[in-house]
């Protein structure tokens, strides 16, 4: 019983929340917090590099650059994308 109370009250010295004890735990949250962020960082980054994809005024414009429509055909698709 009196080792229960010793470890109880810390009259031992170990000092496990006094001084380093609440700084090696505020280092912990604060590694952890630090991974969580890169972890987000690095999957957040990873995401943007997915290829952009064209518009479809500018799907139209390819067309008619590589001959596959006439200048009638590409106003007119135009001009019903734009309503």
């Amino acid at each position: 019983m009196i080792v229960v109370g010793q470890v109880l009250a810390d009259t031992g010295g170990w000092g496990h929340m006094t001084g380093w004890g609440w700084g090696w735990m505020g280092l912990m949250w604060l590694f952890w917090v630090a991974l969580i962020g890169l972890v987000v960082w690095l999957v957040a980054r990873s995401s943007d590099r997915s290829p952009k994809r064209p518009s479809p005024d500018e799907l139209l414009e390819e067309r008619f650059a590589r001959g596959e429509m006439s200048l009638e055909e590409f106003e007119e698709r135009r001009d019903a994308l734009r309503r």
